[in-house]
């Protein structure tokens, strides 16, 4: 798999809640770490790490629909146990 390069102001895409794909922009890179700024709403950002960002939409949406694939054939394995 090629490695995925991304520079300060590139747009590029996020999964949302495991339901929506956003359109986002890089303000800023720190190590393993992106700043990325919603289009829509200048004032939301967020912090993820280099491979939950796409630089395709269309990547992005057939990320989300391998993922909701495995969820609903009881495949899918979370990475959140929400037991104490």
């Amino acid at each position: 798999m090629e490695e995925k390069k991304y520079s300060v102001g590139q747009h590029v895409f996020i999964i949302s809640n495991n339901s929506f794909v956003m359109e986002m922009q890089i303000v800023r890179i720190s190590g393993d770490f992106y700043t990325l700024r919603s289009i829509e709403n200048y004032s939301s950002g967020i912090r993820l790490k280099k491979h939950r960002i796409y630089p395709t939409k269309e990547e992005a949406v057939a990320v989300m629909e391998q993922e909701r694939k495995k969820r609903d054939s009881g495949s899918f394995e979370s990475s959140h146990h929400w037991y104490h």
